[in-house]
């Protein structure tokens, strides 16, 4: 639904209001580009990654969605659809979903494992449960 050009304004408006909607009293995890900003109460942890590396990432994962020949192919679509959503919630909601001072956890996980992302967050997590206690 989302995809189409003439449904992204709809699907974002409802996807926002779903995000809105979610009590900070649940154990969630929300994966969402626009999460800061739905939840300014939650803790907020952007993961970036370089692009020619997520593009590496992807082709390798050989997802059945995708038809990718090439690593450039990926870096080609992936940047395209990053510039595109950058340039849609701008328009939408004036706000840059890459402004990393949104966040409350900045992680560059280009030369990191998912163990090790994962133990980033956890620490930081239990530091700031810690903090806020």
């Amino acid at each position: 639904m989302g995809l189409l050009p003439e449904n992204q304004k709809s699907f974002d408006i409802k996807y926002e209001d779903y995000q809105k909607s979610l009590s900070l009293n649940q154990n969630i995890v929300l994966d969402s580009r626009l999460g800061f900003w739905c939840q300014p109460n939650s803790f907020k942890i952007f993961l970036s990654v370089d692009i020619h590396e997520a593009a590496r990432r992807i082709f390798l994962q050989k997802r059945e969605t995708d038809n990718y020949a090439t690593e450039e192919e990926v870096y080609i679509a992936t940047k395209g659809r990053n510039d595109e959503m950058l340039q849609r919630f701008k328009k939408l909601y004036n706000v840059n979903y890459q402004d990393t001072t949104n966040f409350d956890l900045v992680i560059d996980t280009t030369g990191k494992t998912t163990e090790e992302t994962i133990s980033i967050i956890m620490n930081a997590f239990t530091q700031r449960q810690k903090t806020h206690a």
